[in-house]
């Protein structure tokens, strides 16, 4: 891991961010902890959405990344925690989904119930740009109030984007 952080612009920038991940897919499970804990960030991995639900029950995740295609399991009940947690410990818990999976009514529906998506396979540099910009306006919005904070989202990642380089 030392080589990595040496070969990094900015090896903390995710320092003391919580992300958890639930994917059914143990290579993007392991890109994900490999990528961000590179970047000084703590990674809990998942493959079942209900191992995800008793994880927020333990602790509070600063972002939640997550695929929406699993089967046998259905993610509404993911979503739903996740926004109950954010209003019951008033804090603000982006939801980015990264997923293959887009077309279908059911995807587009999950994605507007989100902050942010990206289609596999995504530039990694995107996806840490993307966790980056997501958690620090979590982390710096006044008012805990998911829609607000959704709509302030996405002024703020449309044209106050903090120069950032990650090459």
């Amino acid at each position: 891991m030392s080589n990595v952080n040496q070969l990094l612009p900015n090896p903390s920038i995710l320092k003391d961010v919580q992300i958890l991940v639930v994917d059914n897919d143990a290579d993007s499970r392991y890109l994900c902890t490999v990528l961000f804990e590179s970047y000084g960030a703590t990674v809990t991995t998942t493959e079942f959405i209900n191992d995800a639900i008793a994880l927020i029950e333990r602790f509070t995740p600063d972002i939640l990344i997550c695929e929406i295609r699993f089967m046998d399991e259905d993610i509404w009940p993911l979503i739903r925690r996740i926004r109950a947690v954010s209003l019951s410990r008033d804090q603000i818990i982006p939801i980015l989904i990264a997923s293959a999976y887009c077309l279908a009514n059911f995807a587009q529906d999950l994605i507007a119930n989100a902050e942010a998506y990206l289609l596999k396979p995504f530039d990694v540099e995107s996806l840490v740009d993307e966790v980056w910009n997501l958690v620090h306006l979590s982390k710096t919005s006044l008012q805990p109030h998911i829609q607000d904070w959704v709509a302030n989202h996405e002024n703020w990642k449309n044209h106050e984007a903090p120069e950032m380089s990650l090459v």
